[in-house]
């Protein structure tokens, strides 16, 4: 094949030049001008069209989705070429069956279709290798769902046996192919981590190459210390860091990515591996038990329905909720205008989809906190929720960090599945690329495409994908630097994004004129496979 004649992005930060890029047997062979494409050879005209490597999305919750939808189709249509599974903690793996039913419950908002066929990693990653999968998998292993299959839901540090079996679980994962170890600090039982318990984990990843890769503690007004406790985790565990969807929530808390990004900017210079990623949308998504105590969820969902029904300590909830936790951590702010619902898992009540608490509460003349603790009660921990607490400004700060890639935190969905989900699994490239870079001018095309492609390439210690050279693998994308934009809004958000033309997996065309061709290119990519750099110590 021969990409003739388009304006070449490759990834590495440079200016746009005009080029030809040829391809055989899935990797790209040559890069210049006036190419002669050898007799049999596809020719495509990319004139006036942006050629650029396929884009990496450091961050998603696609392995709890892809089993439904493995077209992908509202990921690869944006240019993603290569996702990676498993962050803020939640994996569908590993699974002890004494306690499998807790992690089903836990994890119900991020996607409630699986079959829940396998035990470890390495038999999940085989289940994904069976599907007609658009684009390529990354997979990492959550803290999370290993601490529930060690301990379940106790609120307290492991036992001395139970920290070496959550070791020898990371340790297994690592050894079957993930990249790394994730956590989500604010979801429990995550949260009932401390630092040391995070930090012997890491360090296994450490051991067999992987990153750490956090949704941190608090992403409000403790967002400083958040930082310092993940700095912390990765320097004593030799882990790089990856800071998750970097923000801050709450207008109150607005601008304090200034002071996170500069203690950031001070540990890198101090030598440490330490990169961020971001989505760029003022509203973010999660389950709505994200929003209780965590001492609510302490034994599981289930526990947590029952603390509900109790009146007493209902009551203790609602205060919490309403004036703060009685224990000295932060209060989250509950405004309840800024939270809608975006699903409840199973499709069980699709009349709330798009509503929000404080609209429910007016029509049911209600005060907004009981209805979020009745819908807590009734629906458990399957309600994904969309909450409106970024600050513009901060988006903007953020972007412009040169060590900050793009990634979406979603899904791979299709009109099909109905709800109201955030964009971003939609939009979240298309965005940056058309309103951002183009329309805003926060950063340059060159700049938003090195963020899309060879930074999250540089995390994962990828070697031949992120950037257009001879010798790499062909994951590319076309496009209408024009005309790229994003659809899909929080009203309607199962909408594909425009200006996207082609896109190739491995060589492999499976998106033409804006549409999935069908074709099936990709696979997992496990770690210590042919382009990962070994990075363990």
């Amino acid at each position: 094949m021969l990409l003739r004649g388009g304006e070449l992005v490759d990834g590495t930060g440079a200016p746009p030049r005009i080029a030809d890029v040829a391809v055989r047997d899935g990797a790209i062979t040559d890069v210049g001008r006036g190419l002669t494409a050898p007799p049999g050879a596809a020719v495509v005209d990319a004139t006036g069209l942006v050629i650029a490597p396929g884009f990496i999305d450091l961050h998603t919750h696609c392995d709890f989705t892809l089993p439904q939808y493995p077209r992908a189709d509202s990921m690869v249509r944006q240019g993603v070429t290569t996702i990676v599974t498993g962050n803020c903690g939640s994996t569908p793996y590993p699974v002890d069956p004494e306690r499998a039913g807790l992690l089903r419950e836990s994890t119900a908002h991020l996607g409630s279709s699986l079959q829940w066929n396998w035990g470890d990693a390495a038999e999940y990653a085989d289940v994904l290798d069976r599907l007609p999968l658009s684009l390529n998998v990354v997979m990492l292993v959550g803290h999370t769902s290993i601490r529930i299959a060690a301990m379940g839901f106790e609120r307290r540090p492991p036992t001395e046996g139970e920290l070496v079996a959550m070791r020898r679980l990371v340790a297994d994962a690592m050894e079957h192919g993930c990249a790394g170890l994730s956590s989500g600090l604010i979801y429990s039982p995550g949260s009932y981590a401390e630092t040391d318990e995070l930090i012997a984990l890491a360090t296994v990843a450490a051991q067999h190459g992987g990153f750490y890769a956090t949704h941190m503690r608090n992403e409000g007004p403790a967002l400083l210390a958040a930082v310092e406790e993940a700095l912390s985790v990765a320097s004593r565990s030799g882990a790089g860091l990856q800071l998750s969807h970097h923000k801050v929530l709450g207008r109150s808390n607005w601008g304090l990515t200034e002071r996170s990004l500069a203690r950031v900017a001070k540990a890198q210079g101090a030598g440490m591996d330490v990169l961020l990623d971001q989505y760029p949308y003022t509203a973010t998504s999660t389950t709505l038990t994200a929003l209780l105590p965590t001492w609510m969820l302490e034994g599981g969902v289930a526990a947590m329905r029952d603390r509900l029904r109790d009146e007493q300590t209902r009551a203790a909830a609602r205060a919490e909720v309403l004036n703060g936790p009685t224990d000295g951590r932060p209060k989250r702010d509950f405004e309840a205008e800024t939270v809608t619902i975006a699903s409840v898992s199973g499709g069980r009540r699709p009349d709330l989809g798009g509503r929000s608490i404080a609209d429910l509460a007016r029509t049911e003349g209600r005060e907004p906190v009981d209805v979020f603790l009745d819908l807590l009660r009734d629906e458990g921990g399957g309600v994904e929720v969309v909450i409106a607490a970024i600050g513009e400004e901060d988006i903007r700060r953020v972007m412009r960090n040169p060590f900050v890639a793009v990634a979406s935190d979603g899904w791979t969905l299709s009109p099909a599945a109905g709800g109201t989900p955030h964009p971003r699994s939609y939009g979240t490239f298309a965005r940056v690329l058309g309103h951002y870079s183009r329309d805003e001018r926060v950063i340059p095309l060159e700049e938003a495409v090195r963020k899309m492609t060879s930074l999250p390439a540089r995390r994962l210690g990828m070697t031949d994908r992120g950037a257009v050279r001879a010798g790499a693998r062909a994951d590319l994308v076309v496009f209408d630097a024009a005309a790229v934009a994003d659809l899909a809004t929080y009203e309607q958000p199962h909408r594909f994004c425009a200006g996207v033309h082609r896109v190739f997996v491995d060589g492999t065309e499976v998106v033409r004129d804006g549409a999935d061709t069908g074709a099936v290119a990709g696979a997992v990519l496990r770690r210590r496979s042919v382009g990962f750099a070994d990075r363990g110590r």
